[in-house]
């Protein structure tokens, strides 16, 4: 598909937490609120989903003395249409998905993100890193 544009909405959504276990559940609150809120609530259940991994992740790995903060971000994305979750934190450390049993209580949340987008990733920040996932309704 050459030439392709993709259009972006100029709202994003962004709201900054502590990295503490309980930023989980206001995270996974904030994001089912705010795509409820912009008529985007058909992406609620898997956002939600990914925004839990991926801010466990954060708070897992980074540090959870609330020393340290979290960003999630939600954009819209008009031209194909999708949602794209991302969660930035201080550690430089790029994910490292793991291959864990489906029965296994740990280590598969990139796998869970991987099965719910469209496409994820990850980019060096200053002072950091953001990891992303988008969202696409099937045709």
């Amino acid at each position: 598909m050459a030439g392709a544009a993709v259009e972006i909405n100029p709202r994003r959504i962004t709201f900054v937490l502590p990295s503490i276990p309980e930023s989980v559940r206001i995270a996974r609150f904030h994001v089912r609120a705010s795509l409820d809120f912009q008529g985007l609530g058909k992406y609620a259940d898997d956002a939600e989903t990914i925004t839990s991994e991926l801010v466990t992740n954060a708070v897992k790995h980074v540090c959870d003395s609330g020393a340290e903060t979290i960003e999630v971000s939600l954009t819209q994305v008009c031209n194909p249409a999708a949602v794209t979750v991302a969660v930035s934190d201080s550690s430089p450390d790029g994910p490292t998905r793991r291959n864990a049993p489906t029965d296994s209580l740990q280590g598969r949340g990139l796998q869970i993100v991987e099965a719910l987008s469209a496409h994820w990733g990850w980019h060096k920040e200053d002072g950091g890193k953001a990891i992303f996932a988008t969202l696409a309704l099937e045709a």
